[in-house]
């Protein structure tokens, strides 16, 4: 079993890793058939100790766990190759928790040694192989793709491999979780057949749409969202691209994408949100949105960068009002909300 574990700095994802894991392992002890030996516990640790502060979160990573039973292997790079070394441990029937996906991604691009253009392609390869050995694998990710100001080419291009290492990882997982705030929300994966029917039910609903009417689909950026509302989109929906299209367009698409991009031309061009959100309603009611989040970062510095942050949010939220369907994406995974 595989499951990757979201949320954002500080949002408690780290201790109900660390709590699942501890308990699958539990079970897996429980469930052991005599005579096949101990079932490891494995802790991957790749935050490569840059200066106090990186130390100071080792530090508090390693309290935590402390006493747990946990074997650490600090494997910074190469998860592939570490797992071919015949000095690793096999890892077969281990319980592993992997964290973090976000520094190992980052080590992959900018260490000398690191895989660079293929970082992605090597992440996935080697948390495949950790999932094809492990009994029970839990991977923590980092949610960093909700900021509404525009990003250096450098921090486009790691959110970039990071959300596409994301989306990989969520299709092979049995479970998705998001923490928020200490409080886990599953994303992917039924607890009970209620759950599951539930789940199948909102399938059927969100096929193509036959009767087209409003939907919007949201979430972080590189989520994977675009693909996600492909499988929504009637067969040979008209598609806009909102960073690039006419802005009149808007009134005629059958579906947009980067619609948040659309939104800071139309207020750069000098018109109103209410001018944008009426037009929509009252010319195009079934349009299809795709959006990304940008209101959940720090509060932009610049006045424009506050006041696009603050537009883009009620614009949304006054559609949603009037939407027959809202889809939330994370790591591919899409949960319909309303």
């Amino acid at each position: 079993m595989m499951e990757l574990v979201t949320g954002g700095s500080g949002s408690g994802k780290s201790a109900y890793a660390e709590e699942r894991i501890c308990c699958l392992h539990s079970q897996a002890r429980r469930e052991r058939v005599p005579g096949q030996g101990a079932v490891p516990l494995y802790y991957i640790a790749d935050m490569i100790p840059y200066g106090r502060e990186t130390e100071e979160k080792i530090g508090n990573h390693r309290k935590m766990r402390a006493g747990r039973g946990f074997y650490t292997l600090e494997w910074y790079l190469d998860l592939p190759g570490k797992l071919k070394d015949s000095r690793s441990p096999s890892m077969e029937g281990s319980c592993t928790l992997l964290e973090c996906v976000s520094n190992l991604a980052a080590n992959e691009m900018y260490e000398p040694e690191g895989a660079g253009a293929d970082t992605v392609e090597r992440v996935a390869q080697g948390v495949y192989m950790l999932r094809e050995r492990c009994a029970h694998l839990v991977v923590v990710t980092n949610d960093v793709f909700r900021e509404s100001e525009p990003d250096s080419e450098e921090m486009a291009r790691y959110k970039e491999y990071l959300g596409a290492i994301n989306c990989r990882l969520a299709q092979m997982a049995d479970r998705v979780t998001e923490v928020v705030y200490g409080i886990p929300v599953r994303v992917k994966g039924a607890e009970t057949a209620k759950d599951a029917e539930t789940m199948k039910s909102a399938e059927m609903e969100t096929g193509k749409r036959g009767d087209r009417h409003m939907v919007i689909v949201t979430g972080g950026a590189y989520q994977g969202k675009y693909r996600y509302a492909g499988q929504i989109a009637s067969e040979g929906t008209e598609w806009a691209d909102g960073a690039l299209c006419p802005l009149d367009r808007i009134g005629s698409c059958g579906a947009i994408d980067h619609f948040h991009l659309f939104i800071r031309r139309w207020m750069q061009s000098g018109r109103s949100p209410k001018d944008l959100t009426d037009q929509i309603l009252r010319e195009n009611r079934d349009l299809l949105i795709v959006c990304d989040e940008v209101g959940c970062g720090l509060v932009p510095t610049d006045a424009f960068e506050r006041e696009y942050r603050e537009a883009a949010g009620r614009i949304c939220t006054e559609l949603a009002k009037h939407a027959d369907e809202v889809h939330r994406v994370t790591c591919g995974a899409g949960v319909r909300i309303r």
